[in-house]
């Protein structure tokens, strides 16, 4: 009894300060904006509205159906999806009547608006013009996307491809059989490597003379045209390196 007995002293207590609140905002001063006091006052209402219904689950809560009630897993579960529940369908709700109102406005012939809601109405259509605006450059940017991504997926697939047959044909290199040897750049090959193995054979010479020149003076020179003098050339080396 005693919660009942608070419930309806806060609820008389609510109805003068709402009473009070409703005269001061129907007789709002001069010296005061107008939507600046109507903000205030609709945030004071949504706060005692908020509170007083506190105070009425607080009341609920204390009942003995709701006390000698077993607390479970499931039942809270149940409280639970029914809160999201109510919070979705306000979130509908207001969502909803924002859009009837948009679409009221912008529908709503200039003649029979105010110029405060003229000039909102054109920033709506500007707002949209822009958001159709940016949809649609998205979309051409998401066809781009997809497109050079196929681009990149055909480009991968023939590297994979010819990266393969070159390591088969890296591996395969010493049959001489599979190369035509009659073949131009073959028979080019073979005059290169030719000529090869005679500078090489010539440094080999000129290295190991006993000629004026001081190979000494210059060693790192004279090493490696030594390593060149070694190291033997043919087509075999090309074709496999």
């Amino acid at each position: 009894m005693n919660a009942f007995r608070q419930l309806k002293e806060v609820s008389n207590n609510f109805e003068q300060q709402l009473a009070s609140l409703s005269t001061e905002l129907f007789s709002a001063k001069l010296g005061e904006s107008f939507e600046d006091g109507l903000s205030k006052r609709l945030q004071d209402l949504t706060f005692f509205t908020s509170k007083l219904r506190l105070l009425k689950a607080k009341t609920l809560s204390e009942l003995p159906q709701i006390t000698e009630r077993p607390k479970s897993e499931s039942s809270i579960k149940e409280y639970g999806e029914l809160a999201q529940w109510k919070v979705l369908e306000q979130y509908i709700v207001k969502s909803l009547t924002q859009a009837h109102a948009v679409k009221a406005l912008i529908t709503a012939p200039k003649h029979s608006l105010d110029s405060q809601m003229v000039e909102r109405k054109e920033n709506i259509i500007k707002s949209l013009q822009d958001y159709r605006h940016q949809e649609s450059a998205l979309r051409h940017l998401q066809a781009v996307e997809a497109e050079r991504e196929a681009e990149l997926a055909a480009v991968r697939m023939q590297w994979d491809r010819e990266l393969g047959e070159l390591r088969d044909m890296r591996e395969d290199g010493h049959q001489l059989e599979e190369y035509d040897v009659a073949a131009p750049l073959y028979r080019k090959l073979r005059t290169v490597v030719d000529k090869l193995e005679l500078m090489r054979w010539l440094v080999g010479r000129l290295v190991t003379s006993r000629g004026s020149r001081d190979w000494l003076a210059c060693p790192d020179r004279t090493a490696h045209l030594l390593r060149l003098a070694t190291k033997p050339n043919s087509i075999e080396t090309f074709l496999e390196s």
